[in-house]
């Protein structure tokens, strides 16, 4: 059922054994593995079924460190979270992601990959995906069928990386499980409600309820045996900050790691290169084979990443645009739209238009290359799909970032509508990043040069001016680590915060390391074996009776 809490009196006091906070990637999926048991779950969501300037405006924060979007545009805060504006790309994380590697400081997840295999196995049902096969010969037939060939490159060298897309009937999650939230006997989703207070015992080794509060100020509570957070790689780490009036440092911050390791995964379109041959498994953005979509790039084999002591790396590659058509394009952009859910700021858009470039500078493009423009705008209206197919294409680098305890999500002393502590993010790089991305662009070059199939032009320099249009790819990873040292990380292996005994976290907030790969699958992943953990402390009744002993 779902319940909007504008309705719920003041005061209430909501009692359920298992409250998740957040309805997005991991909290739906945390409810949805949790359906038909025997015991009451409830979803705290803040939004509502659409877009809310006024519950949006609750993720403004203030961006210290390097240029980042505006924190309020980074994410979605209404049922299905982030899912609203995601593209669906996909792909499990690889297995040097999980080691320990001596050249990337606190590197080294508490589990391997072959552990969270049969999770990535279900992760790939629930988000209706294909096959789990992210190798190219498992799909080599199929592609080949779609004049989609793999490039004579050596693979030992530079790799053809396959991502899988989830399709358009399951991308949004809100949409596509809205019905299975409402049918759920044992599930009361609400909406509008905001956590703003996490209550615990008089030592903090246990949560005891939650205030909620609505939008207009209404508050009221619930009370749970298990609680879990679920509201992404800044809102998790605000929650346990903002959470200090039994521990003044916050809960799980004991050693002053929550909201530090914040990690992104850096992206620059930088560099143009030319095939020699038809390469349209590389240059298509998205492959759809029957009711499969798929795309695919290069990236390095760990033998090199090891040889070279590089962080994990991929590329993709995207049509040269004329310039007057993209400075068109970013003046569309700056124009101020109504907030509508149409009108939401698109990840896609954000990527595509951020740039340093002034409006008179635009202007100047437009106007030198009028023709063009006038001449795709009549295309367009048209509906005409004779457009020539580009020659060149450039290369949009997405980088691993090292974890790095002074990248941070920190509360800041400007409050919110609600009275809560705005956040400051202090993204950082450290040089590690940035020689990952300049040297693993190298090495696809040569790789392209030696085997005859393209040229790669380099634009990366060690000057700053060729590193403008570094940006990032909304991917907030790491500010509640995972580590079985409680001084390494604020959750263990099994994401319970570390030193009590009821809360746990869920989301790509848990992170260790980023790797090169969309975060998608791994959050879907993680949070189907968190569902099977509370699936199993739920039917011990002596370990519930623990809790509940735990938390009075």
């Amino acid at each position: 059922m779902i319940v909007d809490a504008l309705a719920v009196p003041e005061n209430t006091l909501i009692e359920k054994d298992v409250c998740i906070v957040g309805a997005g990637a991991a909290g739906i999926t945390i409810a949805r593995e949790l359906r038909n048991q025997p015991y009451e779950v409830c979803i705290l969501e803040s939004g509502g079924f659409d877009f809310d300037q006024a519950t949006q405006s609750l993720y403004d924060g203030t961006n210290v460190g390097l240029s980042y979007f505006p924190l309020s545009e980074a994410r979605a805060r209404y049922l299905g979270g982030s899912t609203n504006l995601w593209g669906g790309w996909s792909r499990p994380f690889d297995e040097i992601d999980f080691e320990k590697r001596s050249w990337v400081p606190y590197s080294g997840w508490p589990i391997t990959r072959s552990e969270l295999m049969p999770y990535y196995h279900r992760a790939q049902q629930a988000c209706h995906l294909g096959a789990f096969a992210y190798d190219f010969s498992s799909w080599e037939a199929t592609l080949k069928q779609l004049q989609c060939d793999r490039l004579p490159l050596n693979e030992s060298q530079v790799e053809t990386c396959i991502w899988q897309v989830i399709p358009p009937t399951h991308l949004r999650f809100g949409e596509a499980y809205r019905a299975e939230l409402e049918q759920a006997k044992n599930i009361s989703t609400y909406l509008h409600a905001n956590v703003v207070e996490i209550e615990t015992n008089d030592t903090a080794k246990a949560v005891t309820r939650l205030q909620v509060a609505s939008i207009d100020g209404k508050k009221f509570w619930v009370k749970a045996k298990v609680f879990i957070l679920a509201v992404g790689g800044i809102e998790n780490p605000r929650l346990l900050l903002l959470a200090n009036k039994v521990q003044s440092c916050g809960l799980g911050n004991q050693y002053d790691l929550v909201g530090r390791f914040f990690m992104e995964h850096p992206l620059l379109k930088s560099g143009k290169v030319q095939f020699s041959q038809p390469a349209a498994l590389y240059t298509q953005k998205i492959i759809q084979a029957g009711e499969l979509y798929m795309g695919a790039g290069f990236n390095l084999p760990q033998a090199v990443q090891e040889r070279e002591q590089l962080l994990n790396f991929s590329t993709r590659l995207l049509p040269v645009r004329n310039e007057g058509l993209e400075a068109f394009q970013r003046l569309r952009h700056r124009i101020p739209q109504a907030k509508t859910p149409e009108a939401f700021p698109k990840i896609v858009q954000g990527h595509r238009y951020r740039n340093n470039t002034s409006i008179v500078s635009d202007l100047g493009k437009v106007v030198t290359h009028f023709d063009s423009v006038v001449a795709k705008i009549y295309t367009k209206l048209l509906k005409s799909n004779a457009v020539q197919e580009p020659q060149a294409y450039n290369t949009l680098m997405i980088g691993e970032q090292a974890p790095n305890p002074d990248s941070r999500v920190m509360l800041s002393r400007d409050r919110d509508r609600l009275g809560l502590n705005r956040v400051t993010l202090d993204w950082r790089l450290t040089s590690l990043d940035k020689y990952t991305i300049q040297r693993s662009q190298q090495l696809v070059a040569q790789e392209l040069a030696r085997s005859g199939v393209g040229q790669l032009q380099l634009e990366l320099t060690d000057n700053d001016a060729s590193w403008q249009s570094l940006t990032s790819s909304y991917h907030h990873m790491g500010t509640t680590r995972m580590s079985t040292n409680p001084r390494e990380g604020v959750v263990d292996e099994n994401c319970r915060i570390h030193g009590m005994s009821n809360l746990y976290v869920a989301g790509s907030s848990v992170f260790p390391t980023g790797g090169h790969s969309n975060p998608t699958l791994t959050i879907v992943a993680l949070s189907i074996r968190l569902a099977d953990r509370i699936k199993a402390q739920m039917s011990s009744s002596q370990t519930i009776n623990a809790m509940v002993g735990s938390s009075t």
